[in-house]
């Protein structure tokens, strides 16, 4: 937990000052693309409010990243890129509506030149500052290589001639045979896969580049099974054929192609935008059609006796409980003789409004509130009671990597399949909720979000 905060405090003081730098940057082109200071003074606050929003998309893309290893070519690439194409959009802005920027668009082209010199410079300036920092032993990585072969060997020469960028600590053991040059290697072997998450702990580790003989894929899962949770970063040594076949999606690092396994799911960009557009999104659901919602609930409270909303525990992100709310579609205490039990067809539970609200999804809405609240996403994989989580890791022991992520309102599975009433159900939905984990995007969301509204219009719930 220290190592995690100590990680996000080093991470948003770099945010920082690439933030203040830029500010710096958008400053100096503006005092340089005018002559009349009372313009700029004039024109200030239109400016920094177009400011903000090319730093939301610098963000959204990643171009605030603390490691200063990253390509410096790719980064100020893209930094030219995203400035020129909203450059481009302001100028068209600019011609349909000439009264907001009373300029002339060429002095736009003019702003967008001096800014993306200001922003390349300082970009380059900040990078060598903390690749100095780095070679001096301020944010080296602690390295742990798994295998103890003759592959695990090699690369372990080679990340040795890369110091100034890591602390190379030693093995864990993958009960492989041991290569004949360990022993001229002067690193220990630290212990093996059973304890990795004692040993990342003990050694305070970054980074784990796994170097095994041959592919074990049950040893992988192993790996990123006892892994999980930890800060870290997970790297595989591809095969030869694995590379040119393009089954692995690698990157250069450290002058190596090395397969970049991405524990955390969504970069800290990624979270940001997908938290923007759940909050924005219930708003407009909760708010926008509030009356609605209040003739649902008289009409539940008119029809049956029993609350309005049905209230549940379930497991959220990392495992925590959090209380789920939904309109009411079945008998008060429906569960009172059963116990937890999976929904089934024409389930004599369900009130007669009941069957209405589940069919157009309607009684899913106040999930919004869970979603204001950070508990749950508009899309995810679907929040599960810990009565059933229990009995589900036991059965699909990689179920826990639902967790890394907000449950969500609607997902993949859910317009894929219905609802859950068998552990054969659940096996299915697992397929496209790791399929959904594996390939978030906001793009996803948004196929997912119409998807779901087209099965609400069409009644197919139940």
């Amino acid at each position: 937990m220290i190592k995690q905060i100590k990680n996000n405090l080093k991470y948003w003081l770099v945010v920082l000052v690439l933030l203040l730098a830029d500010l710096l940057a958008l400053f100096i082109s503006l005092v340089l693309s005018f002559n009349n200071n009372e313009i700029v003074f004039n024109l200030k606050l239109i400016f920094l409010i177009n400011f903000l929003i090319l730093i939301l998309i610098f963000y959204a893309n990643g171009r605030y990243k603390a490691d200063p290893t990253i390509s410096r070519f790719k980064e100020i690439q893209s930094i030219f890129r995203i400035t020129l194409s909203y450059t481009i959009v302001l100028i068209i802005f600019n011609e349909i509506f000439p009264k907001i920027f009373f300029i002339e668009s060429s002095m736009l082209l003019t702003i967008w030149f001096y800014l993306v010199v200001g922003l390349t410079i300082n970009r380059l300036l900040i990078r060598r500052i903390q690749k100095s920092l780095l070679a001096k032993g301020f944010g080296k990585k602690n390295t742990l290589v798994i295998g103890t072969g003759e592959k695990a060997i090699n690369i372990a020469k080679h990340l040795l001639s890369f110091s100034n960028s890591h602390n190379l600590l030693g093995f864990i053991n993958s009960s492989e045979k041991d290569s004949f040059e360990l022993s001229k290697i002067k690193l220990p072997i630290l212990g093996n896969v059973n304890n990795i998450t004692e040993i990342i702990e003990e050694y305070n580790a970054n980074e784990i580049v796994i170097a095994l003989e041959k592919t074990n894929h049950s040893l992988l899962l192993d790996i990123l099974t006892k892994a999980n949770g930890s800060s870290i970063s997970l790297r595989i040594i591809p095969d030869m054929y694995e590379v040119i076949s393009g089954l692995a999606k690698t990157e250069e690092l450290y002058g190596l192609p090395l397969v970049d396994i991405n524990t955390e799911i969504l970069s800290v960009q990624q979270k940001f935008a997908k938290r923007i557009i759940d909050i924005i999104f219930s708003f407009i659901i909760l708010l926008g059609f509030s009356p609605l919602w209040i003739l649902v609930s008289l009409i539940i409270k008119i029809e049956s006796k029993g609350p309005i909303l049905y209230r549940q525990k379930r497991v959220g992100q990392n495992g925590r409980i959090f209380i789920i709310n939904k309109f009411r579609s079945m008998k008060d205490e429906a569960e009172n003789t059963t116990g937890p039990v999976w929904a089934i067809e024409e389930d004599p539970r369900i009130t007669k409004f009941g069957k209405i609200l589940r069919k157009y999804r309607i009684d899913e809405i106040p999930q919004f509130i869970n979603v204001l609240f950070g508990d749950m996403s508009v899309v995810g994989p679907r929040p599960e009671r810990p009565f059933f989580v229990k009995k589900l890791i036991k059965e699909f022991p990689f179920y826990y990597r639902r967790h890394k992520i907000r449950p969500g309102i609607t997902g993949w599975a859910q317009i894929k399949q219905s609802y859950d009433s068998s552990l054969s159900d659940v096996k299915e939905k697992l397929k496209y909720d790791f399929f959904y984990i594996e390939n978030m995007s906001l793009s996803l969301d948004l196929q997912i979000m119409i998807r779901t509204f087209i099965v609400m219009i069409s009644a197919k719930g139940h």
